[in-house]
């Protein structure tokens, strides 16, 4: 790595597509050499996203989500379904295996190592938080949910990126089905009753993208400041295996249950209904 093995370039925005973010992290992981971290406060507009082997029927009412636009997107790592909005809060950890070499390339350890950077130290970004834990694969405040996880490694590089729960209206709840796989924590709990948002236990907003950069100092590692421009321009023009992409809901409506998510061509990044019935 030319900007050495612990430093991290870290991107702060705000109200980044989600579209547009697994984009770029995608293209970070396959094609860049350098470490990253991407922290974006608030989606551009409500989404539902997949984990890659997401089937739609299985995880969303595709029909209310096609009569209301509501764009869903099947992303490059594994993991469960979310839906994120302007009140989703993103982290992600994009790193080369040098950054991390006690760690093993493995779900588990690497859950491991996040758990310790957001509350296993005085530095953790969750550290005066009481009851903030990992709990399965899953950051829990007591018994309820705060943050959802996914991965995506390879041989040498990895990625783990994180949806926060600011805040969330439960009527976009109603676009997710209770899934067949839970935690076991969950305990057959509805959505409503299994979350529980950042505002009412952290001081402001800003706190949490405010902690990241101090918690990766805590863990060993270098973070610099760097621009969304720049991240994009690393990769622009690059050719790498594209696997994020918007699934096509009038085409799943037509499939069965257990058809894999149908996707649409080349969907533009931001701006427009991409799904919305006519």
């Amino acid at each position: 790595m030319a900007a050495g093995t612990s430093v991290v370039r870290v991107v702060r925005t705000k109200g980044l597509s989600i579209l547009r973010q697994l984009r770029l992290e995608e293209a970070l992981l396959r094609v860049d050499t350098d470490n990253w971290c991407i922290v974006n406060d608030g989606a551009k507009d409500p989404s539902v996203v997949l984990g890659i082997s997401g089937k739609p029927h299985a995880l969303v009412d595709v029909a209310a989500a096609y009569r209301d636009g509501i764009v869903v997107i099947k992303r490059f790592s594994g993991g469960g379904t979310v839906v994120v909005d302007a009140d989703t809060q993103f982290v992600s950890f994009i790193l080369n295996a040098a950054a991390t070499p006690h760690v093993q390339l493995f779900p588990v350890p690497l859950m491991r190592w996040t758990g310790e950077l957001y509350g296993g130290s005085n530095e953790g970004v969750f550290a005066d938080v009481p009851g903030f834990r990992l709990r399965e694969n899953d950051y829990v405040v007591g018994e309820r949910k705060v943050g959802g996880n996914a991965q995506s490694i390879s041989k040498n590089r990895w990625l783990h990126h994180t949806s926060f729960l600011w805040d969330f209206r439960g009527e976009m709840m109603r676009y997710l089905k209770h899934p067949a796989k839970t935690p076991a924590y969950r305990d057959g709990r509805a959505h409503l009753d299994f979350l529980v948002p950042l505002c009412g236990l952290l001081p402001s907003r800003d706190t949490l993208p405010d902690r990241i950069s101090p918690a990766l100092r805590a863990m060993g590692l270098e973070p610099v400041h760097a621009t969304l421009e720049e991240a994009e321009a690393v990769v622009r023009g690059l050719p790498h295996h594209r696997a994020t992409a918007v699934v096509d809901l009038a085409a799943a409506l037509e499939a069965g249950p257990e058809a894999k998510a149908p996707l649409l061509p080349n969907p533009p990044i931001d701006g427009g209904v991409i799904n919305h019935k006519p």
